[in-house]
């Protein structure tokens, strides 16, 4: 359990205060304001720093947040649609979108189904307008095969392996870096067959809920699932890019 207090200076200063953890601990934290020398931090449920968090850590208010944002541009888009191109539409929706999608979302990793859902839900309607297609039409099969869009749960695969990746080739800062432990790098590990496929290290986890969405567990439970080659340390950034989308479309499970 983890409490955050933030202070925003402005004409009048902004104090709040939340306490962040599994909703069984969170509710038994008292709801009195933290009294400080000439301020009154008020307890809140939700605090925007990167937009992501909140209080029981559960991503649903930020999911709620980016479908609402997500769904706003096709509805205003499809008043143009019939003037635009659909290489057009594509740049658009890809801009407008997929930039907004792609947000930070390498903390998905673990959500449950039904949060999925509504994030994949913005990506069809999104296909249905670039593609002309009724409300209602099948989109799927399109979304793969003329768009070439990976499925949200995908993309958020792509987004950790990619980071996984520079991490191992030090383009990534060190406080993720040092979260990406090669199992030869591990004493007592150096003899597994694990460790001879470039696999990383992954902790222990206390809890099935939380521990196993972290980075430091998703980035090398995702990257220990790629074949052997693309875990191959000298190809380069833009092959493995290339490569593991592939790979992703070929394995499609969603």
């Amino acid at each position: 359990m983890l409490s955050v207090s933030a202070i925003s200076s402005s004409r009048t200063d902004l104090y709040t205060n939340t306490v962040i953890g599994h909703t069984s601990s969170v509710v038994q934290c008292p709801a009195d304001p933290l009294l400080l020398p000439g301020a009154s931090i008020q307890p809140v449920s939700c605090v925007r720093d990167l937009g992501v968090v909140d209080q029981d850590l559960s991503l649903a208010s930020h999911v709620s947040h980016v479908t609402s944002v997500c769904f706003f541009y096709p509805r205003q888009l499809c008043l143009v649609r019939r003037s635009l191109t659909i290489d057009t539409a594509h740049a658009l929706f890809r801009a407008l979108i997929h930039s907004r999608l792609d947000y930070c979302n390498g903390v998905f990793a673990g959500l449950p189904a039904g949060l999925f859902n509504r994030l994949q839900s913005v990506l069809r309607a999104a296909a249905r307008l670039v593609l002309g297609l009724p409300g209602r039409a099948p989109v799927m099969p399109a979304i793969r095969d003329k768009l070439h869009w990976l499925t949200y749960r995908q993309r958020v695969t792509f987004k950790l392996c990619l980071t996984t990746y520079k991490c191992l080739h030090g383009l990534a800062p060190p406080y993720l870096t040092r979260f990406c432990t090669p199992l030869s790098a591990v004493t007592g590990r150096t003899h597994l067959r694990s460790a001879d496929q470039r696999k990383l290290f992954v902790p222990r986890t206390s809890t099935s809920t939380f521990s196993s969405r972290v980075f430091s567990s998703s980035s090398p439970l995702s990257w220990n699932a790629l074949p052997p080659q693309l875990r191959d340390p000298a190809i380069s950034i833009s092959i493995f890019r290339q490569s593991l989308k592939t790979h992703l479309f070929n394995n499609n499970s969603d």
